[in-house]
């Protein structure tokens, strides 16, 4: 898979992110535009990511909240340096030439999104905004010694990785050393995120 394809897919999910879920915040919207309408506006999605979008429209618009979740860390972690993440959101060929380019910043920059898109998948389950997902059943309530039970939701982590792993490293399906780079990446930032 070529470089401008990966980079017309991180463009797409920016793209999703500030065009897309900056313009409707709530998953009555998404139902409302249709699935297949978002889906097909998001340039290069492989087939497997496409389905993915089809089915879980809900989890797509927080796939784009993750997106946004890391652009804003990333900009944070290097706001007082020449590579400050601005360019992520522009229009321009900044952005493409970045990915274009296998470098730190590039890897940065997956490892981030991937990290995003895992924590905000986890936080949608734990409030229950996600449909299939929910609190992590491991950890149960149970009654201590004293009578305190534990109340609330433990966060699904395992879910919201195995989501990122699903949704983001389907597309590098190759086994080239830029697509295992990119996996390697991913997975980093995942790793992080929790």
């Amino acid at each position: 898979m070529g470089a401008k394809r990966q980079t017309k897919f991180m463009l797409g999910i920016v793209y999703l992110c500030y065009c897309v879920y900056g313009n409707f915040l709530a998953l009555s919207s998404v139902v409302a535009f249709g699935a297949n309408i978002i889906c097909n506006k998001i340039p290069d999605l492989v087939p497997k990511q496409r389905s993915i979008c089809q089915r879980r429209p809900d989890a797509i618009v927080v796939v784009g909240e993750g997106v946004k979740l890391g652009v804003q860390e990333c900009r944070y972690q290097f706001r007082n340096m020449r590579w400050n993440c601005t360019h992520i959101s522009s229009r321009n060929s900044l952005f493409a030439h970045v990915h274009l380019v296998p470098n730190k910043e590039a890897a940065f920059s997956f490892a981030i999104v991937s990290a995003g898109i895992a924590y905000a998948i986890t936080q949608a389950c734990s409030r229950g905004n996600l449909n299939r997902c929910g609190c992590d059943k491991s950890k149960l309530p149970n009654y201590s010694h004293h009578g305190w039970k534990w109340g609330g939701c433990s966060a699904d982590v395992k879910y919201g990785l195995s989501f990122s792993r699903n949704f983001v490293d389907i597309r590098e399906f190759t086994e080239n050393a830029r697509a295992l780079m990119n996996v390697h990446n991913n997975r980093a930032g995942r790793k992080v995120s929790v």
